[in-house]
């Protein structure tokens, strides 16, 4: 099944819209594993576990799905100071727990040490909600979507631009950028930004696209 024209015929949605991202109303990302599993997808990655919820979530939906959850549980330098390795250990005891039922593979492991023990295109599916600052979204965009082949979906959470409390989020920022600089179209928004009372729409909404063929893009010189 093409997964653009499913999408696209799902929701009503025009893939050839000029303004970018193309909001789905009414949406979350638990819609998005829904999706997945009516796309028949079996290999899929989520990089950022935290507690396993949304692992949890993503096994739920699609029993045949065969999952790679992947998180360093590990306290660093610029990220969640405030969260201690105690702690961490404690979450990633919780997630080994909830995610035991279900065909999942833990993988403790930075994003990208994991990311080159898979093998390129072999991934449905990539769900990203690692480390949220500029830097660090748009290397796992760029190293993971490698592992996902054509026709399969990249997304991530936290489509929202957020500093203090001990979190800077730069998610719209690097996905805007990756998107306009190899020419991904269309890319899509799990929630309208301004829904109406009662319509569904998560704080921090999720994106996705679905991966094409690369776009062969000449490199010119600079004045």
């Amino acid at each position: 099944m093409n997964a653009l024209e499913y999408i696209c015929n799902r929701y009503g949605l025009d893939r050839y819209q000029k303004n970018l991202p193309i909001e789905i109303p009414d949406t979350t990302r638990d819609t998005l594993a829904s999706i997945f599993a009516d796309l028949g997808f079996t290999e899929g990655a989520e990089i950022g576990v935290e507690r396993g919820l949304y692992s949890e979530v993503l096994c739920k939906n699609n029993p045949g799905l065969h999952l790679y959850s992947i998180d360093a549980w590990k306290a660093y330098r610029g990220y969640r100071d405030h969260v201690t390795q105690a702690k961490l250990d404690e979450i990633y005891r919780d997630a080994v727990l909830r995610l035991a039922p279900y065909n999942c593979t833990l993988i403790r492991k930075f994003s990208l040490d994991a990311v080159r023990t898979f093998a390129d295109a072999s991934l449905d599916f990539v769900f990203i909600d690692a480390n949220h600052e500029i830097r660090q979204v748009i290397d796992d965009i760029s190293e993971w979507q490698k592992k996902v082949r054509v026709g399969g979906i990249v997304a991530g959470h936290d489509y929202i631009l957020r500093k203090g409390a001990g979190y800077i989020m730069h998610v719209p920022y690097a996905v805007r950028a990756w998107t306009e600089a190899y020419q991904i179209g269309p890319w899509f928004v799990l929630g309208r930004k301004n829904a109406p009372e009662g319509e569904v729409r998560e704080t921090t909404r999720s994106w996705f696209y679905v991966k094409g063929e690369p776009v062969r893009i000449k490199l010119g010189h600079g004045s």
